[in-house]
């Protein structure tokens, strides 16, 4: 049964785009006091995390790493790597890899077909944008999806918000076979397709609403205004490694929070380290962590995965018989615990309760 399984995981051929883009709102002028500080503790767990190439769509984890804060909880943390998502996990299901911090829908699609996954924490929330051309984007009515009647439509496969959309324009009482879902091999193609007629709308990510508005486009609406904090990126485990090594997956959310804690209180230092790290230009970092498009979240919200497998099952992209869904496959509590831990540590810090606050609503 396990040679079946791992073979089927073999088999999956999503593609992914790992551009980088995140946001919050502007940063205080000061940091926030933080208290007596206590001495480091040793490193005494390793963690391999993973990692395409210099990308910062990770970007607390790129943040943590580059400002120590591993170490400073105790983790030797290495970045390790990797071509895509579904090598990601095949690498976590085969013991090589311990979180993967990217992607949703390949941890759904393994789960369904009964992978011993579990998601830890969160990456980033909502992120996805339609882009249209002026003229087409003068045509729609604000709110109204039954636009999308007739239309077609060019997106990425694995990408969250184009399939959350699908669901949201079927309620909406579209005819789902008058639409014509084009699938593309990355975000610049649905912008290049947008812009040469080829579809009369697209949904694109990680950045690429700034380049298509550069390219003279429009976005007449973000995904989340339909789904908020819809979910994006979230951190995968091995549920057995999790639930055998727990102290190390707590401590790796409280360097993750401290990195939120970082970005939320001094833009500058996030700024130069991501640039640093990913060799972007300064500017597009800027706009991508601060821009508002992607909120960035370490929270599991096990709610919201929940709603987006149901999404796949409804889009035909789980079978309905597959006897799984994500009950029992996301641990809230390793990032409670975290929170939780960071809030009595650093109480100057205002920010942990609007975590708690949005930590009860997402995950009931």
């Amino acid at each position: 049964m396990k040679k079946k399984l791992f073979a089927l995981l073999l088999c999956l051929a999503l593609a992914v785009s790992l551009a980088a883009c995140a946001s919050k709102p502007e940063a205080e002028s000061t940091p926030p006091a933080t208290g007596t500080e206590t001495p480091a503790p040793n490193v005494n767990y390793d963690l391999r995390v993973g990692q395409s190439g210099t990308s910062i769509k990770a970007s607390m984890v790129v943040l943590a790493h580059e400002m120590g804060y591993y170490e400073e909880e105790g983790l030797n943390v290495t970045l390790e790597p990797i071509n895509n998502l579904n090598d990601g996990l095949t690498a976590i299901l085969a013991g090589n890899l311990d979180i993967l911090p990217l992607g949703i829908i390949p941890t759904c699609t393994f789960v369904s077909q009964g992978a011993d996954l579990t998601v830890i924490g969160g990456t980033i929330a909502e992120g996805s944008e339609c882009v249209m051309t002026p003229e087409n984007a003068a045509t729609y009515t604000e709110g109204d999806l039954t636009w999308f009647a007739g239309k077609t439509v060019a997106c990425v496969r694995p990408e969250t918000g184009h399939m959350i959309m699908m669901d949201k324009i079927r309620e909406a009482g579209v005819d789902m076979s008058t639409t014509n879902w084009v699938e593309l091999d990355g975000f610049q193609s649905v912008v290049e397709a947008v812009l040469k007629g080829e579809a009369d709308v697209g949904f694109v990510n990680s950045g690429f609403g700034q380049n298509a508005k550069a390219q003279g486009l429009e976005i007449p609406f973000l995904v989340g205004e339909f789904a908020p904090d819809a979910v994006c990126c979230r951190q995968t485990a091995l549920k057995s490694n999790v639930e055998q090594n727990r102290d190390a997956y707590v401590r790796f959310e409280i360097a993750n929070l401290r990195a939120m804690m970082l970005m939320l209180t001094d833009e500058e230092t996030t700024v130069a380290k991501l640039t640093d790290y990913s060799g972007l230009e300064e500017d597009y970092v800027r706009n991508c962590i601060y821009d508002g498009v992607m909120k960035i979240s370490m929270d599991p919200a096990a709610d919201r995965v929940q709603e987006f497998y149901e999404v796949m099952v409804a889009n035909g992209d789980i079978p309905a018989d597959s006897g799984y869904d994500m009950t029992g496959h996301v641990d809230t509590s390793i990032y409670y615990d975290a929170l939780t831990a960071v809030s009595a540590r650093y109480p100057d810090f205002d920010g942990w309760q609007e975590m708690l606050d949005a930590y009860e609503v997402n995950n009931k």
